[in-house]
């Protein structure tokens, strides 16, 4: 429609500017500003693959929904990775340490980074009996007064170079048997163990004169992102970790 038909098909209406001499249709505004989205969507991508450089390629994709039979594959996946990041025998994850679904993809180091929660957990590593590692997985399980306490089985800890069995009940979750390799962990079997959890949360940890907690200089976050930028990082496989009767 031109300015000449506008006026004509709306004399009553006052015209006092035109700042172009076509006025466009509804649908035609529709196309230019979906054509002007591609071609912003294209420079996007376009810089994204020149500035950001693909440091992890996922092969596989995993779900971060939890399994009473197994658990949570994505957690799982993080977990074991890290456990060989750190060099320990066992690592043991509160349930606010990871972000969600591992994805089939190509990560950058921003999308690594944001793979691990962003509340600054930390590492913290003790050599340990069998005995005192129970006990350290029944705290984590059940929750201590300032700790971490579970609240659904979404929130569950993970656990990576060992398994568990909890039984749900009205009050929580309780600890029921802690195996490695299938056979039940001994009392006197020794263990070097890292536990993720934020700062807070560790500060409360139940003192205990045998069990010495080193905490790492740097925090999860950053030492995942640094290991996976330097080491072209393979995520391990997910283990099945947990049984929830």
């Amino acid at each position: 429609m031109t300015k000449e038909d506008f006026i004509k098909k709306f004399p009553d209406i006052k015209v006092q500017q035109f700042e172009t001499e076509t006025i466009l249709s509804k649908q035609e505004i529709m196309d230019i500003v979906e054509q002007a989205t591609q071609s912003f969507n294209s420079q996007l991508l376009e810089e994204k693959s020149v500035s950001e450089k693909v440091i992890l390629d996922s092969q596989k994709s995993y779900s971060n929904r939890f399994h009473s039979s197994g658990g949570n594959a994505a957690y799982s996946v993080m977990a074991n990775t890290l456990r060989g990041i750190y060099g320990t025998d066992v690592l043991i994850a509160t349930g606010n340490s990871f972000t969600g679904n591992v994805l089939k993809a190509g990560y950058t180091k921003k999308m690594v980074g944001s793979m691990i929660m962003p509340n600054s957990l930390s590492a913290y590593s003790s050599k340990m009996s069998g005995a005192e590692l129970k006990e350290t997985v029944k705290n984590f399980i059940e929750g201590y007064e300032g700790g971490f306490i579970p609240f659904n089985r979404g929130s569950l800890p993970v656990f990576s170079g060992i398994s568990v069995e909890i039984k749900e009940t009205d009050d929580g979750y309780t600890l029921s048997k802690v195996t490695k390799d299938g056979k039940k962990v001994q009392d006197n079997d020794t263990f070097t163990v890292t536990c993720l959890a934020i700062p807070k949360h560790m500060k409360a940890y139940p003192a205990d004169e045998n069990i010495v907690f080193d905490a790492a200089d740097t925090t999860v976050e950053d030492t995942w992102t640094e290991s996976v930028s330097e080491s072209n990082a393979v995520l391990a496989e997910p283990k099945d970790y947990m049984t929830l009767r």
